[in-house]
């Protein structure tokens, strides 16, 4: 999708199609939901984080985030690449900064909603969030330790939350 559209010419038609493109992760033909989750994937990308307001990714995430909900196994799959698009084009601050799209509060209830899903019957859905919260971790590796160990033993098995806890090790953080 969207072969030669580039960030700078989705810009400034952005604001007025989100909540169009929204509105297509909801509808009731799988299809839709199934072609959007491809669109948004690579709208995101090709937007980068100077595109995306505050706003946006506010609106954007929990949308995304039902969609690890739906009916369709292959839809769950499918929406994890545009939460790593999006998480890619994140410009973070820990506090509300003007220049900032996503804050400690709003990365906490992003990763609230994957990490139910890192705990999924399906290993593949399991695989897939568990790439989407690898790149959650380069946000905010601190924040990101504290809902692993909150979530830990909450789950079937705390095997990939103690991965994860593991690569913030790695990074170097003191969590």
């Amino acid at each position: 999708p969207l072969p030669i559209v580039s960030g700078i010419k989705l810009a400034p038609h952005w604001d007025g199609a989100l909540p169009q493109l929204l509105s297509c992760l909801d509808d009731e033909n799988a299809e839709t939901r199934r072609l959007m989750c491809s669109v948004m994937e690579v709208a995101l990308a090709r937007l980068g984080s100077s595109r995306i307001s505050h706003e946006q990714v506010r609106e954007l995430y929990p949308k995304l985030l039902n969609r690890l909900d739906d009916s369709s196994d292959q839809i769950r799959l499918l929406v994890c690449g545009p939460l790593e698009s999006l998480l890619k084009s994140i410009q973070y601050s820990s506090i509300y900064a003007a220049d900032a799209n996503l804050d400690k509060t709003n990365l906490q209830y992003l990763l609230r909603g994957l990490l139910v899903h890192l705990d999924d019957p399906s290993a593949e859905i399991q695989g897939a969030v568990l790439g989407v919260v690898k790149h959650a971790l380069q946000i905010d590796p601190p924040v990101c330790a504290d809902e692993l160990r909150t979530v830990r033993d909450r789950h079937r098995s705390p095997k990939l939350c103690d991965a994860l806890l593991e690569d913030v090790a790695s990074l170097g953080q003191l969590v």
